[in-house]
């Protein structure tokens, strides 16, 4: 039997490695629109200028986080009352293409869309990119659906969390007002699960704590927690650096499609958040280069070791 030449073994070898390679790294990019969450947008019930904002965070494929915020400012008294709600996504979606403007183009991980102008903005990953968390904060009073495009929240890994807050925590100006409120006014919240019959709490004097309290009671797949869902986000503005009040009700394992909140007391805000898997965080995309020197190493090695082990060298 003829002998095998050792340099032909080498780069066998070698070619079979960078097959290898090159197939893990394209399989380790994530592709688009993984991640999704679809907000349906309503028309804001309060009469003053109210904050409504959202923070979306991404990571690169194994790489760094990056996160956007969209600022908007509500005013039920100042929006025409023939205007479609659909007009109020349109500041929202423009509103987080102004806060992306500061990111380099390969940072941004993110798109939004609002099909056939209807009422909902939809925040998708870009190929490459996964999402990691979406917080939405509206102190408007507008009602909200959160959906997954179809898809329940626990088959995607996606877990939830709903802060209820204090209008007066983001419009309190020290000096110029005599007294912050501590506890909701007079109103009404309801929260739904797959558009079955929402619950419906008061307010009528109660803390946020309590409420939190009697929507866990309510809804047997969340619980109420004093730890946050994820740590808060620090923004340039200080009107998104709202911290944690000590308590939310999480959802962990929804089994549902979708979530409706509606709060309709001008003393309160909500914070929705998302908390998205991250998997690609632990999937190692090896970079072009790094797999060339694996490659020439490899080569080398296998030329040396070849060549050790031949005839010449060992008689």
């Amino acid at each position: 039997m003829k002998p095998i030449n050792p340099s032909y073994l080498a780069l066998s070898f070698s070619l079979f490695l960078a097959g290898a390679l090159f197939q893990s790294a394209d399989a380790a990019t994530t592709p688009a629109e993984q991640d999704k969450l679809r907000i349906h947008t309503g028309m804001p019930k309060r009469s003053t200028d109210s904050l409504f904002s959202y923070t979306a965070e991404w990571r690169v494929d194994d790489g760094e986080l990056y996160r956007s915020t969209g600022i908007s400012f509500l005013n039920a008294a100042k929006i025409d009352s023939a205007a479609p709600p659909a007009q109020i996504t349109k500041k929202l979606i423009t509103a987080m293409k102004d806060g992306m403007i500061q990111l380099d183009p390969n940072w941004r991980g993110v798109t939004l869309s609002q099909p056939q102008d209807q009422p909902e903005l939809i925040i998708a990953n870009k190929s490459g990119y996964s999402l990691t968390t979406i917080t939405v904060r509206d102190y408007s009073n507008q009602a909200m659906r959160f959906d997954l495009a179809d898809k329940s929240f626990n088959a995607e890994g996606v877990q939830v969390a709903i802060d209820l807050v204090l209008t007066a925590d983001v419009e309190y100006l020290d000096g110029f007002s005599s007294k912050r409120s501590q506890t909701a006014s007079q109103g009404e919240i309801d929260i739904a699960i797959d558009g079955e019959k929402p619950i419906h709490i008061k307010t009528d004097g109660k803390t946020t704590r309590e409420l939190e309290q009697e929507i866990a009671r309510e809804l047997s797949s969340s619980h109420l927690s004093e730890t946050p869902l994820y740590p808060g986000m620090v923004s340039k503005d200080t009107r998104n650096n709202k911290p944690f009040d000590g308590s939310e009700v999480q959802f962990l394992n929804l089994a549902g499609k979708s979530v409706a909140i509606d709060i309709r007391d001008p003393s309160l805000g909500v914070l929705a958040k998302f908390k998205f898997k991250d998997e690609n965080f632990s999937v190692k995309v090896i970079e072009p280069r790094f797999m060339l020197g694996i490659l020439a190493l490899v080569s080398i090695l296998a030329v040396v070791y070849f060549r050790l082990r031949s005839p010449k060298n060992q008689a």
